[in-house]
C-alpha cells in the first residue's frame, strides 16, 4: 500500500512539473517580449552597478562607458541617465548633459533633483532662461508623497528645501533675462521684479540662506529700492560676514545714498577680506575708491572724523597679523574678525 501511495505521489509530482514546464513554454511563446525586456533589464542593472562604483571612485570616463551600455539595455533607468548628465556637466559637455537629464525625466517625471539640475544647466550654462523657469516651476508645483517615520525616514525636509532652491534658481533665471534685455528697459525691470518675487518666496523655505539673501539685496539694488537693498545686504553680511562681495556692493549702495562714513567702513572691510584672500588686483581698485570716499567726507567738513577713527587698513603689514580668525595689531588692540565685519546699520536703514 505504501509503495502505491509513493508511486502516485511521484506521478502527481511529475505531472505538476510537466504542467509547469508547459505553462512556462507557453508563456515564453506568448510573452517572449516581456522575457526579452527582463533579460535586458538585468544586464542594464549589472552595468548600472558597475557605473555607480566607477562614479563613486571618480573614474568618470569608465562610469560613462558603463552607464551607456546600461542604458542601451535598459533606457528607463532614470538614475543612471541623471548620473550620466552630472558627469557630462563635469566634462563641460552641456548639450549631452541636457539630453541625459531629459532622458531621465522622460521615464521618471517626478525625479525632482534631476529636474533641478536640468534647470540650472539650462539657465547658467546655456542661457535658456524660459525653459529653465519652466523646469523650476514644475519642481515648485510638485506634490511628492511625504513620509515621516521618526528616527528612520523623513523626506519632508528635503522636499521643503528643494522648493526653496527652485524659487532661488528661478530668481537667478529671471535676473539673467533682465540682464539680457539691457539696463533700464521696462522689460528688464519686469523681470527683475519677478526675480525679487522668487527670492522672497525662497526666503519662506530658506530662512537664513546667504546666497538667497545676497541676491535679493542685489536685485533690490538694481531696482533702485535702496532701503530694502541695504537691509538685505546687512542680513546677508550677518549670515556670512566673510564674503567680500556683500560688503563691496553694500558699500557702493551706501555711497549712492550719501552715507559716506558707513560706506568708508564697508569698503575697508572689503579690503580686509581681499587682503586675507590675497586678491591684490581688486584691492588696489578698492583702495582708490576709499581715497575718493575720504575726499567726500573731508568736503562735507568731517576731517576730524577721519583723524579720530581707527583705520585698520592704514596699518602696515608688520603692524597687523591674522591669527585664528582674529586681526591683531602691534598696539595690542585685538579685533575679532567676525565682530569687526558684522553689519550694524540695519536699524539705521529701517528708520530712513
Amino acid at each position: 500500500m505504501n509503495i502505491i501511495i509513493k508511486l502516485l505521489k511521484l506521478k502527481i509530482t511529475k505531472v505538476i512539473l510537466c504542467l509547469l514546464m508547459v505553462l512556462f513554454l507557453l508563456s515564453l511563446y506568448f510573452y517572449r517580449d516581456w522575457y526579452f525586456r527582463q533579460y535586458h533589464k538585468c544586464i542594464g542593472f549589472y552595468y548600472v552597478h558597475k557605473g555607480d562604483k566607477a562614479y563613486k571612485k571618480a573614474k568618470y570616463q569608465k562610469a560613462v562607458d558603463y552607464y551607456k551600455i546600461a542604458l542601451r539595455h535598459y533606457p528607463g533607468h532614470s538614475r543612471a541617465s541623471c548620473n550620466l548628465g552630472n558627469i557630462y556637466v563635469s566634462f563641460e559637455n552641456y548639450y549631452e548633459a541636457v539630453n541625459a537629464y531629459e532622458n531621465a525625466l522622460k521615464y521618471n517625471p517626478d525625479f525632482m533633483v534631476c529636474r533641478m539640475d536640468l534647470g540650472i544647466i539650462l539657465s547658467e550654462k546655456m542661457a535658456d532662461y524660459d525653459k529653465a523657469i519652466q523646469e523650476y516651476g514644475r519642481v515648485i508645483n510638485s506634490n511628492p508623497f511625504l513620509i515621516n517615520i521618526p528616527l528612520i525616514f523623513n523626506n519632508k525636509k528635503p522636499a521643503h528645501i528643494n522648493k526653496g532652491l527652485a524659487y532661488y534658481n528661478m530668481g537667478l533665471a529671471y535676473r539673467g533675462k533682465a540682464v539680457y534685455m539691457g539696463d533700464h528697459s521696462s522689460t528688464a525691470v519686469k523681470y527683475l521684479k519677478k526675480a525679487k518675487e522668487s527670492y522672497m518666496k525662497a526666503k519662506e523655505y530658506l530662512k537664513n540662506d546667504y546666497d538667497n539673501t545676497y541676491n535679493l539685496a542685489l536685485t533690490n539694488h538694481l531696482l533702485g529700492d535702496y532701503k530694502e537693498a541695504g537691509i538685505e545686504y546687512c542680513r546677508a553680511i550677518n549670515i556670512n560676514s566673510r564674503n567680500y562681495e556683500a560688503h563691496y556692493n553694500f558699500a557702493l549702495l551706501l555711497r549712492t545714498m550719501n552715507m559716506n562714513k558707513e560706506a568708508l567702513t564697508e569698503f575697508e572691510k572689503t579690503t580686509i577680506l581681499l587682503d586675507y584672500d590675497g586678491n591684490r588686483e581688486k584691492n588696489k581698485y578698492v583702495y582708490g575708491v576709499i581715497n575718493e570716499i575720504k575726499r567726500r567726507i573731508i568736503n562735507e567738513g568731517n576731517y576730524d572724523y577721519l583723524k579720530e577713527r581707527v583705520d585698520i587698513t592704514a596699518l602696515n603689514e608688520d603692524d597687523i597679523v591674522y591669527s585664528k580668525g582674529k586681526i591683531i595689531s602691534s598696539k595690542q588692540k585685538e579685533f575679532k574678525l567676525d565682530e569687526l565685519l558684522k553689519c550694524t546699520y540695519a536699524k539705521q536703514l529701517k528708520e530712513l
